[in-house]
């Protein structure tokens, strides 16, 4: 969970919670139906290390708001309180984890440099969409260099038709083993696409955002990922006998 975006929250439901005889305001109901949404995505997040807490304000979040006679949405104030006290938890655990850096452990050795550089401390901070995002970024990042080292007169592409140019398999500006046969030919290829498309799926600028959350474990999975095509970057540009 983006660690503004928790702190923010927070902070709205607190002044929520200040201004006097809420209890006896009719709540707006598009504003109901915002609030229910962030706390679901807070609590999914938080489900597979705080499955107590998680539990607790998907059940507090069933109870914050109810209909009155008028069919207007009235706020729960001691439904309220539990998010709140869940919320502080989690805000608490954060910062724990900000003070107090997870030490370095298996996981990292096998991350590529460039990525833990990119991401590292973004997924130690809690920020897990953003360090899986900076990732592939920094992929594109390095292959738009690469490009413009190779082709320095030519337009530099991105993204997905970035890795599309410089890995092809018939006319590669960088090679990732020997082309003169069917399994150099398929290889080449092979990671031209994977490139390609996580280029596509994963680097994606809306992870930027509040709107987009992913867990710890999806992130680490997407690191270990990108490190893989990081790696195999390096040995291509050893191969081809580039100097970066």
């Amino acid at each position: 969970m983006n660690s503004l975006f928790l702190t923010t929250f927070i902070s709205r439901l607190r002044q929520t919670a200040s201004i006097p005889n809420i209890t006896m305001l009719p709540f707006d109901a598009n504003r109901a139906s915002s609030i229910r949404e962030d706390i679901i995505a807070i609590a999914k997040d938080a489900e597979k290390y705080e499955p107590q807490i998680a539990s607790q304000l998907i059940r507090s979040k069933d109870r914050l708001f109810y209909t009155n006679q008028y069919g207007q949405a009235m706020l729960n104030p001691y439904a309220l309180g539990e998010i709140i006290f869940g919320l502080d938890y989690l805000e608490g655990k954060r910062q724990a984890r900000r003070n107090n850096p997870e030490p370095e452990d298996e996981k990292w050795a096998y991350i590529h440099p460039l990525i833990q550089k990119s991401s590292k401390k973004l997924f130690v901070d809690g920020s897990y969409a953003n360090a899986a995002a900076d990732a592939f970024i920094e992929i594109n990042a390095r292959v738009k260099k690469l490009f413009h080292k190779l082709r320095p007169n030519d337009p530099v592409p991105d993204g997905a038709d970035a890795m599309n140019k410089v890995f092809s398999k018939n006319n590669p500006m960088i090679k990732f083993c020997d082309l003169t046969d069917d399994t150099g030919m398929n290889t080449q290829l092979g990671y031209m696409q994977m490139l390609a498309g996580a280029m596509s799926a994963l680097r994606n600028p809306k992870a930027h955002s509040n709107d987009v959350v992913i867990s710890r474990e999806e992130a680490m999975r997407r690191l270990m990922y990108a490190s893989m095509l990081m790696y195999k970057i390096d040995e291509g540009v050893k191969y081809s006998n580039i100097t970066e």
